[in-house]
């Protein structure tokens, strides 16, 4: 077999026949010899007896039954494990993905590992939805940014190399499979591909709250495979470090030495920040200790700056606009500019 295509269905009367249909007209007509593969959860509307029915048209047609509504993510893994092929595909019942970008989809490999279909690189689209629905999709999408840059993480139609996934242990709850793939697989070449998305016509779609909890349940189970979050709690951990050296060298400096206070908070501000730039070069960002020193401290420093002056701006709008306590106002404010620093620092100072 050239390609496996996995489809799993519950209730979808309406469109499987028309889909498997499309499918194999897909195939003929650009000569791929694929199979696809229907896992069904005891569709209570006869969507399992149909394939059963149209199997003896199409012999590259298979169908597990399952016992009941068990999941799309688990029905996916259970249809990768009959396929005969090396590359394995995965797309809704509905009729929302576009057949037609197979063959275009499969094109792509052997030379790349992952093909998706994708509704927002450039030419991608989504014909049906309401602003919620887009807004929700969108942010489900920048949840998934500190563990990969593919810009559409929660479609449901990408062909994956088999070799990419062997060893893995995929487990992933809910409908959305694509996002464990990319962070548990070893797919290095990847591939976006622009689909225009049309929103189902016929049943019922299968998006719930209990599909979206399993999405966060999933992303807080990702967080060790996180490179992104690792980098910024070992960021916090040394300006934690860097603040305390900072209040020791003011105090040491006014106390001790009888230096005015603001040369004394300059001085901490410069210490500090030289620590803090020296211990994230070599160990939050991994980088040599003389690769471009100079040229990225002073980047630092910028980011430093402007982190300060977001700090005091907060502060000052915080406590004096909302009328909010001043301590309370800047750990508001320190814990803002934490992430203002992190992320200029990693996206300009620190960037690969």
């Amino acid at each position: 077999m050239d390609l496996s295509i996995v489809i799993p269905t519950y209730n979808e009367k309406e469109n499987i026949q028309r889909i498997i249909e499309s499918i194999f007209d897909i195939f003929a007509g650009n000569r791929i010899d694929g199979e696809v593969i229907i896992v069904d959860d005891n569709s209570k509307d006869g969507t399992g007896e149909i394939v059963e029915v149209l199997k003896s048209k199409y012999k590259n047609l298979k169908v597990i039954h399952r016992p009941g509504k068990l999941g799309l993510s688990s029905a996916v893994l259970d249809g990768w494990k009959i396929a005969e092929s090396e590359i394995l595909g995965v797309m809704d019942a509905d009729l929302s993905h576009p057949v037609e970008k197979i063959p275009e989809m499969f094109s792509y490999f052997p030379k790349a590992d992952l093909v998706i279909g994708s509704r927002y690189v450039k030419n991608g689209k989504i014909l049906g939805w309401n602003l919620k629905r887009k807004a929700m999709s969108r942010f489900a999408i920048f949840l998934s940014r500190p563990f990969t840059r593919v810009k559409d993480t929660m479609t449901g139609y990408f062909m994956v190399k088999r070799s990419c996934l062997i060893g893995k242990k995929l487990n992933p709850r809910g409908f959305k499979i694509l996002l464990e793939v990319l962070i548990k697989s070893n797919c290095r070449k990847i591939r976006e591909v622009p689909i225009i998305f049309v929103n189902r016509i016929k049943g019922k779609s299968k998006a719930s709250l209990k599909e979206i909890f399993y999405y966060l349940i999933n992303l807080v189970g990702y967080i060790p495979y996180s490179k992104a979050i690792k980098e910024f709690f070992k960021f916090a951990y040394i300006g934690l470090m860097g603040t305390v050296l900072n209040l020791f060298i003011l105090h040491f400096f006014t106390e001790f030495l009888g230096i005015y206070y603001i040369y004394s908070a300059v001085v901490g501000f410069v210490i500090a920040a030289t620590h803090n730039y020296v211990l994230n070069k070599i160990w939050t960002f991994e980088e040599r200790i003389r690769g471009k020193f100079f040229i990225k401290g002073i980047q630092f420093f910028i980011v430093s700056l402007v982190a300060l002056g977001v700090n005091i701006s907060l502060l000052y709008f915080f406590t004096e606009f909302l009328k909010i306590y001043y301590l309370i106002s800047q750990a508001i404010a320190i814990l803002i500019t934490l992430f203002v620093n992190f992320f200029g620092n990693k996206i300009w100072t620190f960037r690969r």
